[in-house]
């Protein structure tokens, strides 16, 4: 016998009693409910996430320089980044004002090299696979805590890097642009050179800074 589609569910009402059709997944649902940070992703990434990144980051060579002179990388973090739990890398904002020397698409993880104004190259991820999970690790406004759903958590994390991959391909950037990006990297170790960073922002200037 094949199993219903449909199930039968008793519901209460104010007035009249009765019942009402719901589908399987509106039953798991009840049973479950989907997490509200799952709903409201959209609305955090441009109201909380990318504003927190841009308020935090600090200019590519300031923040090389201030990791530079700290003691280790808990030192640092806790002055200069955000870790929500202890089993994670640190992760720091970063911002990086330059040209574009090159566009890199023959991958999925395609990437946007920019020379700043250290005069250093620096590799933006631009997508449309986004890798890694700083810019949810880095974000504030949640934790695992809030899901306890390592399957959800890892949903949370790519639906925010398709954000930031969607704003790439958006703003498509191109060899010479002077750009400016507001980002996040995560580390174990003080960098000795700033490794790849994820965007959340990124504007057109008139020069690299």
């Amino acid at each position: 016998m094949s199993r219903p589609l449909w199930l039968a569910l008793v519901v209460l009402a104010p007035v009249l009693g009765g019942c009402r059709i719901v589908s399987t997944q509106e039953l798991a649902d009840l049973k479950n409910p989907p997490n509200p940070h799952m709903a409201n992703i959209d609305q955090a990434w441009q109201q909380k996430i990318v504003p927190q990144i841009v308020g935090e980051a600090r200019p590519a060579a300031e923040l090389m320089r201030l990791l530079s002179t700290a003691s280790d990388v808990d030192s640092a973090c806790k002055q200069y980044g955000w870790r929500s739990q202890d089993e994670n890398p640190c992760v720091f904002a970063v911002r990086v004002s330059g040209t574009v020397e090159k566009v890199d698409t023959t991958s999925r993880s395609g990437k946007v090299v920019i020379k700043d104004g250290r005069g250093e190259t620096v590799v933006v991820q631009l997508g449309p696979t986004i890798r890694g999970t700083a810019l949810r690790d880095g974000y504030k406004g949640v934790s695992y805590q809030d899901f306890n759903d390592q399957v959800l958590f890892g949903n949370y994390s790519r639906t925010i890097n398709q954000h930031a991959a969607a704003m790439m391909k958006a703003f498509n950037p191109q060899p010479g642009d002077s750009v400016t990006v507001d980002g996040v990297f995560s580390a174990w170790d003080i960098p000795a050179t700033l490794p790849d960073v994820t965007p959340a922002n990124i504007t057109r200037t008139q020069g690299g800074a």
